[in-house]
């Protein structure tokens, strides 16, 4: 894993695209929709911060900073090569592994077969 401190991730990413992706996920899981089915958007600075409230009354700060550290997997196991990469169906999985450990609240909607050409 890592160092979060560092400049870089195991992979070489610097750290100001770790941000970009970071960015990228905190828009997909506030204004994508990706976490609105358990959370409610208390504020968001439509930049790199946002508080949140868990369905269950718990009270969250989500930021550029936080969700870089939890995107390193991501980026490390190459499953993310481009910010637009992110979708909100991942952003919500992010987030809720980030603060609960696991997915906890599933979304209705669920991502349609990739269609091929």
């Amino acid at each position: 894993m890592a160092d979060h401190s560092g400049r870089q991730s195991e992979r070489g990413v610097p750290r100001a695209d770790v941000s970009r992706f970071a960015r990228r996920l905190l828009i997909e899981a506030v204004e994508g929709c990706g976490i609105r089915h358990w959370a409610r958007i208390d504020s968001w600075d439509g930049v790199g911060c946002a508080r949140i409230t868990d369905l269950g009354g718990e009270t969250f700060e989500l930021n550029v900073e936080n969700l870089s550290s939890a995107l390193v997997v991501h980026l490390d196991d190459n499953t993310l090569r481009h910010p637009l990469d992110v979708d909100s169906y991942l952003a919500d999985e992010i987030v809720q592994t980030m603060l609960f450990g696991v997915v906890i609240y599933r979304s209705e909607i669920r991502r349609r077969p990739a269609l091929q050409s």
